[in-house]
């Protein structure tokens, strides 16, 4: 039996805040000129973005870090190619719902997440990696 451990991403109420406003003047807009098209794409769009905002995830399974983000999108890291984890803040696109994200320096490149329990996932990564280098703001 494998021993899988699941965190999820924390949403931050900035980016799901513009979204929101975004929506909110589309719709306003399209009601100035109702079409159940426009409607149907409209609410269809801002359904399928909430649904990204909720179900990314990240999953220590066995040696491997397997970032989800809803069922289009899944990376696999290697736990032991982690050589660094720096706090950001960097708007960059990436598999996190929130500003509050670390970079994940690892052998092929970086990655940002944005884990709720950002403690648990570096002590996680350190129990496989000691000697990772990781960079907290104060």
């Amino acid at each position: 039996m494998t021993k899988r451990i699941i965190y999820k991403s924390k949403v931050g109420a900035g980016l799901l805040l513009f979204v929101l406003i975004v929506f909110a003047l589309g719709t306003y807009w399209l009601l100035l000129d109702w079409n159940w098209v426009g409607g149907t794409i409209h609410f269809g769009t801002l359904i399928l973005i909430l649904y990204l905002f909720y179900s990314i995830s990240y999953e220590f399974k066995e040696k491997d870090l397997l970032i989800n983000y809803g069922v289009f999108y899944q990376k696999k890291i290697k736990i032991t190619s982690i050589q660094s984890i720096k706090e950001t803040r960097n708007p960059i696109s990436s598999p996190a719902a929130s500003l509050d994200r670390l970079e994940l320096g690892y052998k092929d490149g970086i990655i940002l997440v944005s884990p709720k329990d950002k403690a648990g996932f570096i002590a996680h990564i350190k129990t496989e990696v000691p000697d990772v280098k990781v960079e907290m703001r104060s």
